[in-house]
């Protein structure tokens, strides 16, 4: 129990670092934002994401995968907080008979 903590500690730290580091972003202060602010940072994680995945696509030379994953962890992070929209289910189709008569 205690290792899978440290670990969880560990990883965290590590996510909250890489963040700061290359997108200016704190989680801290997410912590006791509002639902807009957690909105703003996570369409701009969202345009962080897309412009990392554009440079990768492109064999850019300063596409980084660490931070492209740093990236990911931290809008999947923030979309805890927020409800996960969920896939409508879908109907159940019939089949149609077909009449050969």
């Amino acid at each position: 129990m205690f290792v899978v903590e440290n670990e969880a500690r560990r990883r965290q730290a590590m996510q909250r670092v890489a963040l700061l580091c290359t997108c200016g972003i704190e989680i801290d202060r997410l912590q006791t934002a509002d639902a807009s602010k957690r909105g703003d940072l996570a369409r701009r994680l969202k345009r962080l994401i897309e412009r990392e995945r554009i440079r990768g696509s492109n064999r850019h030379w300063s596409y980084d995968l660490n931070r492209h994953i740093a990236l990911k962890q931290a809008l999947d992070e923030i979309d805890v907080g927020v409800a996960p929209k969920k896939k409508p289910t879908p109907g159940r189709r019939r089949r149609k008979l077909v009449d050969y008569a």
